[in-house]
């Protein structure tokens, strides 16, 4: 193999290994749950761990995505009440493909959307996953 086409091909590596359908979550990150769409993996874990009514808690999320990320919001609502968190929370970003929202607090059981905006080439995506709070 010539030296340009050694180049050529990990570059096409590179390519696929930085692409949503190879998304790994680093290590010593346990998510909570793994949302994909075809060219967007987001993976989460809260903090802490278990969510109760009325404590703040934090969401730390690994976002994969071609083109790569720009920035992620989170929120959260309650599609059967109409309505969403009463605290708007912050979005940090901690690493490359790597945030954290903290300020999240559901203020009373029920279903909640857990939803994550995607910012990546000029648009944005939405993935989200209901959350059972009794």
């Amino acid at each position: 193999m010539s030296a340009r086409a050694g180049l050529v091909a990990a570059a096409l590596l590179a390519g696929v290994a930085g692409s949503a359908e190879a998304c790994e979550a680093p290590a010593g990150f346990t998510a909570r749950k793994r949302l994909a769409s075809k060219d967007v993996v987001v993976m989460f874990r809260t903090v802490p761990e278990a969510i109760e009514i009325g404590r703040h808690f934090s969401v730390e999320a690994v976002v994969c995505a071609t083109p790569p990320t720009q920035g992620l919001r989170v929120d959260a609502r309650m599609p059967g009440h109409r309505h969403g968190m009463n605290y708007r929370p912050t979005v940090a970003a901690t690493g490359p493909g790597r945030y954290v929202a903290q300020g999240m607090m559901f203020h009373m059981p029920g279903r909640w959307q857990l939803v994550f905006d995607v910012q990546r080439g000029g648009r944005t995506e939405r993935l989200a996953t209901d959350i059972l709070l009794e």
